[in-house]
């Protein structure tokens, strides 16, 4: 399930100014609304060390980006949710309907944040073997070293990007969805298509990652779910949330 929230950001400034690094400033929003809501599933996602198995992404229509800051264009902030967990879904919808009952929510720098509406997005069940996604949010492709405990973050034109994406995405499936799953995953083929390097500073780091089309081969089971869950690594902070553009060469938009 996958869930579209309309975020109105109200300021006595003529300018509306966010940081650069919003994600840790959205995830807070996500939390609170969890805590009150669905106390249970905080502590399940945010008090425990376990995968996040949903994607996430926040778009800014019009906006500016500059090195600090983003300075909106219009008030209106557009927030996406996507899980294949349907207990998930519900504990999140009524967080931000918890969020939409206080009317107003403290934000950043005196901005205050109104959720004006929270609705399900549609999505056509997949049922082909090959798949065009928009990653609307940076893909990160993690490469960890465990000896160093460093992290690389690889360009899509990377020999090892692939390779690196499905063992991101076995790390995450494998622990909720059994070893079994890693067969397939490892049968994956991914094209990007019309991908584009983006770097986005998050959390004192900066992250290279890339938006973009690319096309997805495999199991149609499989495919669902890395649509719902987000490809890539921490799509729970914002990055690797996908839309289906086509599927079999049909479009679904």
């Amino acid at each position: 399930m996958r869930f579209k929230i309309n975020l109105e950001v109200q300021s006595s400034n003529e300018e509306i100014e966010i940081p650069i690094k919003y994600q840790s400033i959205f995830l807070s929003l996500l939390k609170r609304g969890l805590e009150n809501a669905a106390p249970e599933v905080y502590k399940e996602l945010y008090e425990k060390n376990k995968e996040k198995l949903f994607s996430q992404a926040i778009i800014f229509k019009g906006a500016k980006f500059e090195k600090e800051k983003i300075i909106l264009k219009t008030p209106s902030i557009t927030y996406l949710f996507s899980t294949p967990k349907a207990d998930l879904a519900m504990a999140v919808y009524n967080a931000f309907i918890y969020l939409k009952e206080m009317k107003t929510v403290p934000f950043a720098g005196g901005i205050k944040l109104r959720v004006k509406s929270v609705s399900t997005i549609y999505q056509e069940t997949i049922t082909e073997k090959q798949v065009v996604f928009q990653a609307v949010s940076p893909i990160l492709a993690r490469d960890h070293n465990r000896e160093t405990r460093k992290d690389w973050f690889l360009d899509f034109s990377d020999e090892k990007y692939e390779s690196v994406l499905k063992q991101n995405l076995i790390n995450r499936l494998a622990p909720e969805m059994g070893q079994g799953i890693s067969y397939d995953i490892n049968n994956l083929k991914m094209k990007p298509l019309n991908m584009k390097k983006t770097v986005t500073k998050a959390y004192e780091k900066f992250y290279q990652g890339a938006i973009g089309t690319i096309e997805l081969t495999g199991e149609p089971y499989l495919l669902n779910v890395i649509r719902d869950v987000g490809l890539g690594s921490k799509t729970g902070l914002y990055f690797g949330y996908l839309n289906q553009v086509k599927q079999g060469g049909d479009s679904n938009g």
